[in-house]
């Protein structure tokens, strides 16, 4: 069973405004600011790209210019283009001068797998794509997961090597927004780029531009939690959005070393600094009971997080009652 979305998703609205569509210009309650905000199908859902400006204009190219670089750096993470970088990567177990994001993101990557012992993990694409294709046993799949880690995996400058094929989905989306962010803090003062579920804000200081971002609850219509969102990135991994079987014990995301998939939460998510920390974090946390994934989440500088458990439990860290809007 397969949505649009590949995370849970999380609703940003800026200054009360809410509304999508083609680039345009929407005038907000309080003084001269203009909200400038396009929606697009990327990655597999539809990414929203906000500015709230004085300056129409700028605005308007910021958000083209931060589309143009989060189209370029999509197709340089997914696996799912036979021309990408990380197809290829997959094809042939080597890649020959990958393009620097790509080293960066996997340097990332690298220090989640080893700040979460192992539980964020790239090297567990086959048995997503044995549950993807409908044909191939998961059994051999998980046990290939159970063989091969990311200790495997070779990341240089010039050369990348995997003995078996990697995933970026579980961070992926989180550096593109992350990117698309940084090129529209150019332009404007304040913008928030949502990508299904993957949040960056930035500029939500004043009144008229602070960012309120809500969880969605996994069991129902509505919201489960609403956060106030100044600046950073927030994340949401969950079983509910693409799974395999009716009662989700198989879905797409698989906890390295068994191959299965995790069943003790609906969703877990992650504020931070930055959306890949907090898509990497949300991914990882998932996978890990939630008693060893708090106190991991609490060290953290910035960090926070919200864990739906499938009994209907609500449990969270301690930063985030700290993080909630007011209203």
């Amino acid at each position: 069973m397969r949505e649009l979305d590949r995370r849970s998703f999380l609703t940003a609205a800026a200054g009360g405004v809410a509304g999508a569509g083609l680039l345009g210009r929407t005038l907000l309650v309080r003084g001269d600011l203009t909200e400038v905000r396009s929606t697009r199908l990327m990655m597999g859902t539809l990414v929203t790209v906000t500015a709230v400006t004085r300056a129409p204009d700028r605005a308007e190219i910021g958000v083209e210019r931060a589309f143009a670089e989060m189209s370029r750096l999509e197709s340089v993470f997914t696996r799912h283009d036979p021309d990408g970088e990380v197809a290829r990567l997959n094809e042939a177990g080597v890649l020959a001068d990958p393009s620097p994001a790509l080293v960066s993101l996997l340097r990332q990557c690298r220090r989640v797998y080893d700040r979460t012992d192992g539980a964020f993990d790239p090297t567990v694409l086959p048995v997503v794509t044995a549950y993807e294709s409908g044909r191939d046993a998961p059994t051999d799949a998980r046990r290939r997961v159970g063989e091969a880690t990311f200790d495997s995996v070779a990341v240089a400058d010039a050369e990348l090597r995997t003995p078996t094929p990697i995933t970026l989905d579980g961070v992926a989306k989180g550096a593109v927004v992350d990117a698309g962010t940084a090129v529209l803090r150019d332009w404007v003062d304040a913008g928030l780029v949502e990508a299904g579920g993957d949040v960056r804000a930035f500029g939500g200081s004043g009144a008229d531009s602070r960012w309120r971002v809500g969880v969605e609850d996994p069991r129902g219509d509505g919201t489960v939690s609403t956060l106030r969102l100044d600046r950073g990135g927030v994340a949401t991994s969950g079983d509910y959005r693409i799974f395999y079987d009716e009662d989700r014990t198989n879905h797409h995301i698989v906890t390295p070393g068994t191959g299965r998939s995790p069943t003790a939460d609906t969703s877990v998510t992650v504020v931070a600094p930055d959306a890949t920390t907090a898509d990497a974090y949300s991914t990882a946390a998932f996978v890990m009971d939630d008693d060893r994934a708090s106190p991991l989440l609490d060290d953290r500088e910035g960090v926070a997080a919200l864990f739906l458990t499938r009994d209907g439990d609500r449990r969270r860290t301690d930063g985030w009652a700290d993080r909630l809007a007011d209203d």
